[in-house]
């Protein structure tokens, strides 16, 4: 993917497209029927295009409005597309034995996670044996700056791009460890890419700390990164000297699972 094409993945939105999701979404997590005033609240949507957008849902199956109460439930459409509706990501099936040796080894919680252009998307979980675990379903969405997981998906960006998203918007503050100065945050990453990990102590979730690593695909200038997985433990657990070896043993899994799916 060139770079223009990479800047204008990041800049292109549909907001309709997302308003008439977000509708969708709740209508079908709400423990009961909303009505159309309860939506446009609950959204922040102005009342009109509320009602446009539950108007072109119910037209095509999406939702179904009650002939009593005239409020909303999800439409046929929904129940039976869920029923067909199958997640296909291979890279989940080939990177799980790798991830699982690794979660194995360091007795941590694993990730596999792929960048959407807009924030990172949590595709597997290898949980550990732990009672006290740190857990993301696949499907859960976290921010680009979400620590170690957000630096290695940020480091391997064209630099020009990665300029324009730090000056689109602040450095959230999500502990009092958060790296909110953007030249600070910036040279982190060089560091990153120099050494195919990153660390994160403390500074996206209070008491827990992580390590990640890039999975790429292909070989030589063809090479690019698809997905990554992080390591997430407890402080008293994931101390400085286990951070060490569990970051050696993560670039080390990143470049054999990146080999393996280059030479599937």
């Amino acid at each position: 993917m060139s770079s223009n094409e990479k800047s204008h993945h990041i800049a292109y939105s549909a907001p309709i497209v997302s308003k008439a999701m977000r509708v969708l979404k709740m209508i079908i997590s709400s423990p009961h029927n909303p009505g159309i005033s309860e939506i446009a609240s609950g959204l922040s949507l102005a009342k009109s295009t509320t009602h446009g957008i539950l108007a072109a849902l119910e037209e095509s199956g999406w939702v179904l409005r009650d002939p009593i109460t005239r409020k909303y439930t999800c439409g046929h459409a929904v129940r039976d597309l869920a029923r067909k509706a199958t997640v296909r990501v291979p890279l989940v099936d080939q990177a799980r034995p790798y991830l699982e040796k690794l979660a194995s080894e360091v007795e941590e919680d694993v990730f596999l996670g792929m960048f959407t252009g807009h924030d990172l998307l949590v595709l597997d979980q290898i949980e550990s044996v732990k009672e006290l675990r740190v857990t993301a379903r696949p499907g859960t969405r976290l921010s680009m700056f979400a620590g170690a997981a957000g630096k290695i998906f940020l480091a391997y960006l064209d630099r020009e791009e990665m300029a324009a998203i730090l000056r689109s918007s602040p450095l959230p503050t999500f502990t009092p460890h958060s790296i909110t100065d953007p030249e600070t945050y910036l040279s982190d990453l060089e560091r990153v890419r120099q050494a195919g990990v990153a660390l994160d102590t403390e500074e996206y979730i209070a008491n827990v700390r992580a390590v990640a690593a890039p999975i790429f695909y292909g070989k030589k200038n063809r090479r690019r990164m698809v997905a990554g997985f992080w390591l997430v433990g407890l402080d008293w657990h994931l101390k400085p000297g286990k951070m060490e070896a569990t970051a050696q043993l993560a670039a080390k899994t990143s470049q054999e699972l990146s080999r393996h799916i280059s030479n599937s």
